[in-house]
């Protein structure tokens, strides 16, 4: 039985730090554009919902031939509101119009670096490691995180982890973080609010195409690495 999956790209219409960040033009079309264009042609998804209180957001999506069953509530589109009761709220509206899924992804709206490809991949690992996790989209830290400190008020220094400062790189274990491109849930521990009772299994992406894009900087990274992969 073919795996019924539905992807949730999340995109409100305000931002603070880049300003209508979800539909700012990258490289010539509105960015939300390149994970729509992955989602679909992954051909992973029964259904693909925009999560948007914004008409403008519902107009571009509908352009990328994505129709938008219903809007965001408004109390789900401030500053407060976080991702886990956005996919709680559209998978239960979803359930409660008669739907049904298995899984159900949060695909990021600025995401412009992955590629289909890796949707195929994690959906394969999810399968194969027990669909009642969590996956996250991950990418290894820079440096280990042993080598962190913290900055005191007088500005001084302390290490966070003393005992690892001094040691080389290559004796430290590798370390991950979230890379905010995609994760994939069990659509009923979804339903059922257990979501955090899970454990987690990872989808490493490399450094080189991920990057959390939160500012102008960020996001002018983000294009330099798309026009090199790209060659455009």
């Amino acid at each position: 039985m073919k795996t019924r999956r539905l992807a949730i790209i999340p995109a409100r219409g305000g931002s603070k730090r880049i300003k209508k960040k979800n539909i700012k033009q990258f490289l010539g079309k509105p960015i939300i554009s390149y994970s729509i264009e992955t989602a679909l042609k992954s051909n992973l998804f029964s259904k693909i919902h925009v999560s948007t209180d914004s008409l403008e957001i519902k107009k571009i999506s509908e352009k990328n031939k994505i129709n938008i069953d219903f809007l965001r509530p408004k109390n789900l589109a401030n500053d407060n509101a976080g991702l886990i009761e956005v996919l709680k709220f559209v998978a239960n509206k979803y359930k409660n119009l008669g739907y049904k899924f298995d899984e159900v992804w949060l695909i990021m709206p600025c995401s412009p670096l992955i590629n289909y490809k890796d949707l195929i991949k994690a959906s394969k690992i999810y399968k194969k490691n027990n669909s009642n996790k969590i996956l996250l989209s991950i990418s290894e830290y820079n440096v280990p995180i042993q080598w962190s400190y913290k900055l005191n008020k007088n500005k001084s220094l302390v290490p966070n982890f003393t005992k690892f400062i001094d040691l080389d790189s290559k004796k430290i274990k590798k370390s991950y973080h979230d890379n905010g491109s995609f994760v994939i849930y069990n659509f009923d521990n979804v339903i059922k609010n257990k979501i955090f009772k899970n454990q987690f299994i990872g989808y490493e992406i490399p450094k080189d195409r991920s990057i959390d894009i939160d500012d102008e900087l960020d996001w002018n990274i983000a294009e330099a690495l798309y026009l090199k992969k790209n060659k455009l």
